[in-house]
């Protein structure tokens, strides 16, 4: 669906205009994807705060108007004016309030992730359908596009195990680990990619190891693995940044 088609589709489903395909496909793709699922959120929670502003501009002018009725005079006008005052800060105060807890940054470790991961695409994925004729390598690469990751882990385990110095089956194995959660295997997988230090997987394996660190509770080596990176040119560089002010 385009993106103008996914906008019209949340401003429908939160004005309760949405028809009943349109509510499961964006309940569907709200579960698959962490980012979109956020994004519904923040919009209903403006919408809120929105709502809740008319409340109290309604109220505040219902007040205004009552105390102008009541007041006379200098010492009237003075009131009116601190009332004002008064209802504007508040109001200032109650938005930027819930603002803040709208908006700003997760600081749990499943929030950071859930923030900074994104899947790695393997190069070869157009090597796309497992068969007996292809390699242990193609059907691993296959397997992994297919988001077969438990089927790809034991193809990469098997072309490791043949002992060729290979970073790609090795960088891979450490991805598709990370995509069922077993992070301490795919540390192994990312720390042996960077300390062989000749291989084209280097910048994405630092940075992966990273988040490994995080959601392994190694505070403190995310932090000094980002702060690396974030010094680097890595590509990865600007994001690592951002972490390390998260996480310290």
């Amino acid at each position: 669906m385009k993106t103008k088609d996914v906008n019209n589709a949340i401003e429908n489903w939160l004005g309760g205009n949405a028809d009943r395909s349109t509510q499961d496909w964006l309940s569907n793709e709200m579960k698959k994807d962490p980012a979109l699922s956020r994004e519904v959120t923040l919009r209903r929670k403006t919408d809120e705060i929105l709502a809740n502003r008319d409340m109290i501009n309604l109220r505040n002018k219902l007040t205004s108007i009552e105390m102008r009725k009541r007041s006379a005079g200098t010492a009237g006008r003075t009131i009116v004016k601190a009332a004002r005052y008064a209802a504007a800060v508040a109001l200032v105060a109650i938005l930027s309030g819930a603002l803040y807890l709208t908006l700003k940054p997760g600081s749990s470790p499943d929030e950071l992730y859930s923030s900074y991961y994104s899947r790695y695409e393997a190069p070869g994925a157009v090597r796309s359908a497992v068969s007996s004729d292809n390699t242990l390598m193609e059907n691993a690469i296959a397997s992994y596009s297919a988001r077969d990751y438990d089927k790809a882990i034991v193809y990469l385990e098997q072309v490791i195990n043949t002992g060729q110095e290979d970073m790609e089956s090795v960088f891979m194995h450490g991805m598709a680990n990370m995509e069922v959660k077993n992070y301490p295997v795919a540390s192994g997988s990312f720390t042996r990619v960077i300390e062989h230090n000749d291989n084209l997987y280097l910048e994405d394996a630092s940075w992966y190891l990273g988040l490994c660190y995080m959601m392994t509770d190694n505070k403190d080596k995310a932090i000094r693995q980002f702060s690396t990176i974030a010094s680097s040119r890595s590509r990865y560089s600007k994001q690592a940044a951002k972490l390390v002010r998260k996480l310290k």
